[in-house]
């Protein structure tokens, strides 16, 4: 099993969102950025002003393609909408150029127009939940409103900061996830490490999404060879 990596960044300003990606730039394909006002995760990121929840100028300028995201000719960029009602926000990141989006499936009840809008816009799109949410709200969703690119199981409920201990229900639930959908690509984002990740990866998970123990392993391109080779023939065989 292939096993994608994706540096997770939850930016303060325009200034560490750049500073983090350079850091990545070379290693992966892509990076997930963290967008949140306060409305959904009680923490709030670039581009959202802490005071006013609205749009920097910076943004706005990237919306009109007036300058792009960093290193966009290098990196793709996916977010991960931690906002309430991400349905109307999403127009913006989509003219920013990025490639796809996780929306967390508490967030909002516009499965259907969510999921129509991003296809038309070529966009990847990811069901988000956390560890509390039932896998059968999930299920039903996908039934009801149609088949995401991915499901991301965040790893514990206090979403919105790095460094939070991977919730232990979570392996049983990408467990269930796995069963029900053979092919269909599981992230876990919160809690990766190298203690984590290989129950992870044994569980069904074929996307680590992780920040700290990338950028704050003092060895990002190591951190990042340690996890891709989790998914290797050797590595299994190893483990085996």
């Amino acid at each position: 099993m292939t096993v994608s990596v994706v540096p997770a960044i939850i930016p303060k300003d325009f200034d560490d969102l750049e500073a983090h990606m350079v850091r990545v730039k070379g290693l992966v394909e892509r990076v997930q950025v963290d967008i949140a006002n306060g409305s959904y995760a009680p923490t709030t990121t670039w581009p959202y002003n802490d005071m006013t929840k609205q749009v920097s100028e910076q943004f706005a300028r990237i919306v009109r393609e007036d300058e792009g995201l960093p290193f966009w000719r290098e990196l793709d960029v996916e977010v991960d909408m931690l906002v309430a009602e991400p349905e109307k926000y999403l127009d913006g990141w989509i003219h920013a150029g990025i490639v796809g989006t996780v929306i967390h499936i508490e967030s909002t009840r516009s499965y259907s127009q969510i999921l129509k809008n991003l296809r038309i816009a070529e966009m990847e799109v990811g069901w988000g939940m956390r560890p509390n949410t039932p896998n059968d709200e999930l299920f039903r969703i996908i039934k009801e409103h149609g088949m995401p690119d991915f499901v991301q199981v965040m790893g514990n409920d206090r979403i919105g900061y790095h460094g939070a201990e991977l919730d232990e229900r979570v392996y049983e639930k990408v467990k269930t996830i796995r069963r029900k959908f053979p092919d269909l690509t599981i992230a876990v984002d919160i809690g990766v490490n190298e203690e984590t990740a290989p129950k992870l990866v044994e569980a069904g998970v074929n996307k680590l999404v992780a920040g700290s123990a990338i950028f704050e392993s003092g060895d990002a391109e190591e951190a990042i060879d340690y996890f891709q080779q989790l998914g290797s023939t050797d590595y299994q065989s190893a483990e085996g």
